[in-house]
């Protein structure tokens, strides 16, 4: 086939490939890019019983300062963490894969970094403001790849992250599966800036911008967290995507400064399992853009979809007196919602007036005293009070004995009094290790 030819077929693929995951990703043309094996940079399959961070990021260092390029992970278990992805780096990861992040102490890491700010430490920002990476991907070869600190109990300060993007345009990640064990942090984080500068408005990136994230899964995650977190992103797709263990799609923005905010996000087959919910709305002081997500599933999780009011946190008000409530922008919508009841879901104990009596004696304290397990409450938890507007069609349910006509919960359907009261009555009557299970973030 000739390049002329090449060129006209891959940009036909880049065509269609648009138009049917409606995502700004466009797959570039790597047939002229460098194909490299990391295993020729002296990468070795060693069941991850060394660091070899350095290998890995040299690797990438060296095919960017060539042009860019295709870096294969051969199949193996290896030992790295905090690897910076750089401009035309596309990583092909083999089918069966395994990483074990290197996680010292007291440490918080992610195993792959897409960003060009790295600040030394918190009083000392390396910041080079405007400056943004392009054109990367991370992708399975064959089949799914695994970051795994399952094996990990996670202590008070330390977390992890499979990946961490901020200041990238037209990205993609794809194929991974992540084992974890409840730490801190979400599985995939897209974020902000972490600038001082005020208007950023003339900027060409300020967030994870242009990008897709599909066939992505992790288990056993903390219901505080999950699979993929939104602070800061602009035109991102996502598509079949599936968590056990906290919230797959997690929108709750506002928490990490004043560009904190997401605009033209989709998604589409968003299913949670055994967690709190698939997809969460929860603004906080950010006035986020359009999100459309179609194909919402709960499998025994408290709900399939969860909306939350916006709000100000104190520390936001010292920083930021004219802060507001956030919001999402009108046009914002949620269809096809569908929830499987079960016992196994992950719930907080500020939801505990929302339980019908005859299933508290059956609920299970986790170790951090802040949720439980417990039944399914419904397929849409609805908390924004009028605070913004979502289109909500297509609600369906199975297996639900209460709750089963109301398919959205309001704080009208909510037995009245106070969630703190109902705690502590309920750990009175339920002391003991019976009503305790050892599961869950561990915090001492």
């Amino acid at each position: 086939m000739s390049y002329l030819k090449k060129s006209l077929f891959t940009l036909l693929i880049i065509l269609i490939g648009c138009s049917v995951m409606n995502a700004q990703y466009q797959e570039p043309m790597t047939h002229h890019l460098a194909l490299k094996n990391m295993k020729d940079y002296g990468l070795i399959n060693d069941n991850a019983e060394n660091n070899q961070s350095n290998i890995v990021q040299n690797a990438i260092n060296d095919l960017h300062s060539k042009g860019g390029g295709q870096l294969i992970i051969p199949k193996g278990t290896y030992q790295f963490s905090n690897i910076y992805l750089k401009s035309n780096i596309h990583l092909l990861i083999d089918k069966g894969t395994v990483i074990k992040p290197y996680w010292p102490k007291g440490t918080k890491i992610a195993v792959f970094i897409i960003d060009t700010e790295t600040p030394k430490n918190k009083n000392k920002p390396n910041y080079d403001e405007k400056s943004f990476i392009r054109n990367v991907s991370i992708k399975g070869k064959g089949g799914k790849w695994i970051i795994d600190y399952s094996d990990r109990i996670p202590k008070k300060g330390e977390g992890a992250r499979g990946i961490l993007c901020r200041m990238v345009k037209n990205f993609c990640i794809s194929d991974m599966d992540i084992k974890d064990n409840f730490s801190t942090y979400c599985g995939i984080t897209l974020t902000p800036t972490r600038s001082k500068t005020k208007n950023i408005s003339n900027w060409k990136v300020s967030r994870a911008a242009d990008g897709l994230i599909r066939n992505c899964r992790i288990f056993n995650a903390s219901p505080g967290y999950g699979l993929v977190q939104l602070h800061g992103a602009q035109t991102v797709h996502f598509e079949d995507l599936y968590a056990n263990g906290g919230v797959t799609l997690r929108l709750e923005t506002g928490a990490v400064g004043e560009h904190t905010a997401v605009f033209d996000i989709t998604a589409k087959n968003i299913v949670s399992e055994n967690g709190r919910c698939a997809l969460m709305l929860g603004p906080h002081s950010a006035h986020n853009g359009v999100v459309k997500v179609d194909g919402i599933k709960s499998i025994g999780s408290t709900y399939a979809v969860q909306m939350g009011m916006g709000g100000v946190k104190k520390k936001e008000l010292q920083r930021n007196p004219d802060a507001k409530p956030g919001s999402f922008a009108d046009g914002t919508s949620v269809k096809n919602i569908h929830a499987i009841f079960g016992t196994q879901a992950q719930i907080k104990k500020h939801a505990l007036l929302e339980i019908p009596e005859e299933y508290l004696d059956s609920l299970k304290l986790w170790n951090d005293d802040k949720f439980m397990d417990g039944p399914s409450i419904a397929p849409v938890k609805d908390h924004r009070k009028g605070g913004y507007n979502v289109i909500i069609e297509n609600i369906t349910s199975e297996g639900f004995k209460y709750n089963s006509e109301t398919k959205i919960l309001t704080s009208d359907n909510i037995k009245p009094g106070s969630w703190a009261k109902a705690f502590s009555k309920w750990l009175k009557k339920n002391e003991g290790k019976d009503y305790r299970v050892d599961k869950g973030p561990y915090v001492n």
